[in-house]
């Protein structure tokens, strides 16, 4: 029993971990953004009723994290290892259940509302994700086709393979799935509204680009999380401004790819100052990053900024015409000459 409530002390304490890791929502640009929505209609006096699908969209996607099996956080090798008898390996399958962050969420909502049947909703929930993520990760072990970042292909030139490796990376982020619904649902309007409203399409394209902008803030998140990262960048031979432009490019073809049913120049425009001033706190502050979370960064002074400036210059764009995006182009460019350098001084440092 010893030995078992050891292990289970040290899943709890690295399901804690990995529960502050989902802390990186609360300065997510999306997030921040509905929490402005929510505080504009209660100021007004009115219901929060236009940030309700925001919150349903990120709850959703949260539902995947905080489903994920407790006894994942044991390396399998090492599990099968332990001298446990069969009756404990039960028991601690048994027990890691209640340490789901789903299963305390479930016994709340049963203390607060009484409602027996949303707690086993919300438990059946997290149990077909859980199940469906296992099915996807065991297929992919067994059969490489089945692995869906596999099929980004491998592009051309000098940074091909980098490029590549940074579009799997940014596909391991919630970001760009939260993205990838709004513009679905801009699709969606843009097909079956009998007259569509041509701003409506500007709107959800500076909230795509709005969603994807906080990544910009830590372009070498996951390297730095992984540990050995930057210190491979330091063995190739690359300047720094063609580092930072694979990472870019990979941000920018994402962005791209989801405005495509919306309006393309707004967004990118948003997307070019995001990279601009985010260039600073991924070569400067180097914030790591947990895969399959929101991505988290600094909200002052550079989210802000961020937010701010490429919301304005993205509105100015749909005014004024493509002027502004070219204004942005100039602005990443010489974004990208100065933070290639610093970031050639840092490695070599």
């Amino acid at each position: 029993m010893a030995g078992l409530r050891a292990i289970l002390t040290a899943v709890r304490r690295a399901v804690a971990r990995d529960l502050e890791s989902l802390g990186s929502l609360k300065v997510n640009h999306l997030f921040l953004f509905v929490l402005l929505l929510v505080y504009g209609a209660l100021n007004s006096g009115q219901p929060p009723k236009s940030a309700e699908p925001f919150f349903v969209l990120l709850g959703f996607l949260l539902l995947f994290p905080l489903s994920s099996d407790p006894l994942r956080k044991i390396p399998p090798s090492r599990l099968v290892l332990w001298p446990l008898r069969q009756g404990q390996r039960i028991g601690l399958r048994l027990a890691s259940l209640f340490l789901s962050p789903l299963a305390w969420i479930a016994i709340a909502i049963l203390v607060k509302t009484a409602r027996l049947e949303l707690a086993v909703a919300l438990c059946g929930l997290a149990l077909t994700i859980q199940l469906a993520i296992a099915s996807a990760r065991h297929a992919a072990q067994r059969n490489r086709h089945f692995n869906l970042l596999g099929y980004i292909p491998l592009f051309p030139g000098k940074l091909g393979g980098l490029i590549s490796k940074n579009l799997r990376e940014v596909m391991t982020l919630l970001d760009p799935y939260a993205a990838l619904a709004l513009s679905a649902g801009g699709l969606a309007y843009r097909i079956y509204a009998p007259s569509p409203d041509k701003t409506a399409f500007s709107i959800l394209g500076l909230l795509v680009a709005l969603t994807l902008s906080t990544y910009a803030q830590s372009l070498f998140g996951i390297e730095l999380t992984a540990g050995s990262g930057i210190t491979r960048y330091r063995l190739l031979p690359l300047r720094g401004w063609e580092t930072l432009l694979a990472k870019d490019f990979a941000f920018l073809a994402i962005l791209l790819l989801l405005l495509l049913p919306l309006d393309i120049a707004p967004g990118m425009t948003f997307g070019l100052v995001a990279l601009a001033f985010g260039h600073h706190s991924s070569v400067m502050l180097q914030i790591p990053q947990q895969p399959w979370r929101f991505t988290g960064g600094r909200l002052l002074p550079v989210g802000a900024i961020q937010a701010l400036v490429g919301m304005g210059l993205g509105f100015l764009e749909f005014e004024k015409g493509i002027g502004i995006l070219l204004v942005a182009a100039a602005a990443y460019l010489a974004s990208l000459a100065h933070y290639g350098r610093v970031w050639e001084r840092r490695t070599v440092a």
